[in-house]
């Protein structure tokens, strides 16, 4: 099995540690396509070092850049620049568009969460309890306690039809009454 590109780079910087050293080399003797292949890269390499700019060549770009730059990005002197339009441009456009969408995310979590029913608010919001005292209390007996089964089927139906369910009522089985 060949080596790859990337193995053979490594090889050819010097950055490959010695177990896989040693056995590139080996198979770099006997193998030609790799031998080829490194051969290639090894041109690549001086091709690119070649062209590598001296520090005088970048010196003189680096110059022309930063006054391209100096000249049409930033205002001179003579130039005065509004400051609303300086603020606008730099920082506020970002601070009012994140103010605007918290805005949207609070109305619409307010709305979904309290909504527009003045019923609906008071099951989801704790009401507020008056004060204890004599004219608040009463007492409670046990006996007036009300179950399910101190009401007929037909007070059911009607509380829930009431209260907006809809109800199926469906017949298994008639036991005769004895």
């Amino acid at each position: 099995m060949c080596v790859d590109d990337e193995l053979l780079n490594t090889y050819l910087d010097g950055e490959l540690e010695e177990p896989w050293r040693t056995q590139v080399e080996e198979h770099i003797g006997y193998c030609n396509a790799c031998r080829q292949r490194l051969e290639q890269l090894r041109q690549l390499h001086e091709k690119v070092a070649a062209a590598m700019l001296s520090d005088e060549d970048i010196q003189f770009r680096q110059d022309r850049v930063l006054s391209f730059f100096e000249k049409s990005r930033f205002p001179s002197g003579n130039k005065k620049m509004h400051i609303f339009r300086k603020k606008v441009q730099v920082k506020l456009v970002p601070a009012l568009i994140t103010t605007a969408a918290a805005f949207v995310v609070v109305f619409i979590g307010a709305f979904v969460l309290f909504g527009t029913n003045a019923d609906q608010g008071q099951e989801i919001l704790p009401g507020v309890a008056t004060p204890i005292d004599s004219a608040n209390v009463r007492q409670v007996s046990d006996v007036q306690s009300v179950t399910l089964d101190s009401f007929s089927l037909e007070q059911i139906v009607q509380h829930l039809d009431a209260m907006g369910y809809a109800v199926k009522l469906e017949v298994k089985a008639v036991t005769p009454l004895e």
